[in-house]
């Protein structure tokens, strides 16, 4: 190429953007491929992850009444296997991610993974052999199983082989329920559950809830790429049907009550049962397409507006003229957004995203702060003292936040004599030493000279706010913030939108003697 070589740094940003947004491609083991393919990470803060979280093997079970160990707000991973119930607590699943177990004689494992809030059931014998699973390491930004047999390596929450002997084949999955305790006994009161000792409640995955946020850097160092759609820890039900993958975010199919859709050309139902459970149906029966609204009723969940009959969370109708027919369950499965976007880069996402455009409505003020420094030093307050200022939220691992704080550092120094001032804000986990650790580093060798703090919860919290007041799906990463000296929102720049940050900038700085008037 000859000539000026230079680029505008909103169009560098642009093709960094496109490049993190690069899909799957097949795991390998090792160091990171040259071609960008995601890698397999089999040690997390120093230790081998399979010798770390072994598998639990078949595991004590006690019936619920004696079940002391268990509150009733719990989160359970609950499955049915023939005339047999059995509930695999969150707090003690979350040390194996793995249970190899038989219930009611089938061979079942569980897999689960506390910080993106994936969890399966599956059946593990496969051709007359029964399968032993356990984890191999992590991969596309959770876990990534094995069987000890042949070596092959399954995708944890669709149980598709991707590598090895038994590559291209699928584990037959089981209905699994993500609920709380008290609610699957009150559906199942004869369930067994898994006993573990209090003592595991807290230690490794203690931090995670279903939908927290943050995700630990080296696990998310094995994102392919990154889709900024949707905040990473938004919980979806991901649904894939031969000819289409679509993901359903759970606050979305609970403002319709159920949702009536078609993916594929096949038309489903789906609706969110208690806090994080959906189903998922074919809605044709006999050659008709039925359509549902909610219902709540006792064992009904959905009415269909044809017949009037009702049905239950199992699909079959309890009442009504089309009582004892079945509609046919679909398998899809409930996690965060950043582990289905990994695994179906070119997924939909039902009701799209809504464009919101960089500016806000007036009366949005973004709050007062007091945060820790990337050092570990005590919270202090953040202080806004550009006009404008501009607020950065980002990680050490999403590729386009990498891209954007050069960027930044560019426009402040570009800027700095117009009154612009820039802050960044690491959303990492609070009161890690790693993370803080992969934050430093980043600053020291991108060169950041512009002051840099650690969210916390509370933080993230408003934040969280603040961006969903003023009109975006929650906090995306990356996304610039443009604040006046009122402590005034001026705009929002999030996920791609941040590629326009530099060309809409001087609209909000403050005017020079050449500038246009």
């Amino acid at each position: 190429m000859r000539g000026d070589r230079r680029m505008n740094p909103g169009v560098l940003f642009a093709l960094a953007l496109c490049t993190a947004a690069l899909g799957l491609a097949s795991p390998t083991t090792g160091g990171a491929a040259a071609s960008g393919r995601s890698r397999i990470v089999d040690r997390i803060r120093g230790q081998a992850i399979a010798a770390a979280h072994p598998p639990m093997e078949a595991p004590s079970v006690v019936p619920a009444a004696r079940a002391s160990h268990m509150r009733d707000d719990d989160v359970v991973l609950g499955v049915v296997v023939g005339q047999e119930s059995r509930a695999y607590p969150w707090w003690i699943a979350k040390n194996f991610h793995v249970v190899n177990d038989t219930v009611d004689g089938v061979p079942v494992a569980i897999a689960f993974c506390e910080q993106c809030t994936g969890a399966a059931a599956f059946r593990r014998d496969l051709d007359g052999r029964v399968l032993s699973i356990e984890v191999a390491g992590a991969y596309n930004g959770t876990i990534i199983l094995r069987d000890r047999q042949t070596r092959t390596l399954w995708a944890p929450f669709s149980g598709k082989a991707l590598e090895g002997p038994l590559a291209g084949r699928t584990l037959p999955r089981l209905p699994l329920s993500l609920t709380r305790w008290a609610e699957w006994k009150t559906r199942h009161p004869d369930t067994g559950v898994i006993w573990g000792p209090v003592q595991v409640r807290g230690g490794h995955g203690s931090w995670y809830e279903p939908g927290k946020w943050g995700i630990v850097g080296e696990m998310a160092a094995t994102l392919p790429g990154w889709d900024p759609r949707l905040p990473e820890n938004v919980l979806v039900y991901g649904l894939e049907l031969p000819g289409g993958k679509r993901s359903y975010p759970l606050s979305e199919v609970k403002s319709h009550g159920v949702v009536n859709d078609t993916l594929a050309e096949v038309p489903v139902a789906l609706l969110v049962v208690g806090e994080f459970e959906v189903v998922a149906f074919d809605r044709r029966l006999g050659g008709r397409r039925l359509e549902f609204r909610s219902a709540a009723g006792g064992e009904a969940v959905m009415l269909d507006l044809e017949t009037q009959s009702a049905w239950s969370r199992q699909g079959v109708a309890v009442s009504g003229p089309l009582r004892g027919e079945r509609l046919a369950r679909l398998e899809g499965y409930v996690v965060e957004w950043h582990v289905w976007a990994a695994y179906n880069p070119d997924t939909e996402i039902f009701g799209g995203v809504r464009p919101s455009g960089h500016h806000v409505a007036a009366g949005v003020a973004f709050p007062n702060l007091f945060l820790p420094s990337v050092d570990g030093s005590a919270p202090e307050e953040l202080r806004l003292t550009g006009d404008p200022t501009l607020v950065a939220l980002w990680t050490t691992w999403c590729a386009p936040c990498r891209a954007e704080m050069p960027l930044l550092q560019a426009l402040l120094k570009k800027h700095a004599h117009r009154g612009l001032s820039v802050l960044g804000i690491a959303i990492h986990m609070p009161e890690d030493d790693a993370e803080r650790d992969l934050v430093r580093r980043f600053l020291s060798e991108a060169r950041i000279t512009f002051p840099n703090r650690l969210v916390d919860e509370r933080a993230y919290d408003q934040l969280e706010s603040l961006l969903r007041r003023a009109g975006h799906p929650g906090l995306v990463l990356p996304t610039v913030l443009v604040i006046d000296k009122e402590r005034r929102v001026r705009a929002v720049f999030g996920g791609g939108e941040v590629g326009a940050l530099a060309e809409a900038l001087p609209r909000f700085l403050r005017p020079t003697a050449d500038s246009p008037q």
